[in-house]
């Protein structure tokens, strides 16, 4: 009987050490590994004065569920639609046509065709495809994400210019944008940058257009502080239209989350 006492406790002394192991530990959804796929996030930036419902389509297969612009899909980030995670598509490598269909309401059958790409990409590589620009002028253009985080107490960022309306941008960093810095300068429309290591928390970034000069008013200004963490991978990206103060189309920033 002392014996049985003995293994009980134990047993329980066991279970106790395991569940305080698990409560302190991190869970990772079990995936089936990519390996030999590249990973794609669709960006959808078309901005409209009236958004339209979309389905995104790889392959002539639906990807995704109705969505709207600005978003990014499966996964999304910092003011603009969907997650804030760093999901991806697992896409066949080689040549891949890219879609984007409104569908006819309440039946989910399609109406029209919004645009068509094709696009190559590499296995075993991450990328985001971004969609900009409206109706004959929506544009496609593939962006290689990295996958190596930085340093602690630091994220790692690159700059996409996704606004049609101004040849190049100059993206700007600081408290306010009377002291801010040039971070990147001459970024032309549907064009990034290479991957910065910025220190945490983050200052503010602001957009002007390429040369112009800093006491300029900025095109757009956005904080992301709060959002950007330890080691975390992401891409700024200018949206809408330089100039127009319509909800939809407004000229702004937003965070794609990589990694």
């Amino acid at each position: 009987m002392k014996h049985k006492i003995i293994l009980s406790a134990t047993i329980l002394t066991a279970l106790i050490w395991v569940l305080g192991c698990k409560k302190n530990s991190f869970k990772v959804t079990e995936r089936t590994s990519s390996e030999g796929s590249a990973q794609v996030k669709l960006g959808y930036f078309s901005a409209y004065s009236v958004l339209p419902n979309t389905i995104l389509y790889i392959n002539d297969k639906p990807v995704s569920n109705t969505l709207v612009a600005p978003i990014g899909f499966p996964g999304g980030g910092f003011n603009t639609g969907g997650s804030s995670n760093g999901d991806y598509l697992w896409v066949t490598p080689g040549s891949n046509k890219i879609q984007g269909f409104t569908p006819i309401p309440g039946t989910g059958n399609l109406m029209t065709k919004l645009f068509e790409f094709t696009q190559t990409f590499d296995a075993n590589s991450s990328y985001t495809f971004y969609i900009t620009d409206t109706a004959a002028n929506t544009k496609g253009f593939s962006v290689p994400d990295s996958k190596t985080a930085p340093d602690s107490g630091f994220c790692r960022i690159k700059f996409v210019n996704c606004m049609p309306n101004l040849a190049a941008l100059d993206l700007y960093k600081g408290a306010n944008n009377t002291v801010a810095t040039l971070f990147a300068g001459n970024v032309a429309y549907q064009s990034y940058t290479t991957n910065f290591d910025v220190a945490l928390p983050t200052d503010s970034f602001f957009i002007r257009p390429a040369g112009a000069l800093i006491t300029t008013a900025p095109i757009a200004r956005r904080a992301f502080a709060a959002n950007l963490t330890n080691k975390r991978i992401y891409t700024l990206l200018a949206r809408g239209y330089n100039g127009s103060t319509a909800t939809n189309l407004a000229p702004n920033l937003s965070v794609l989350v990589n990694q």
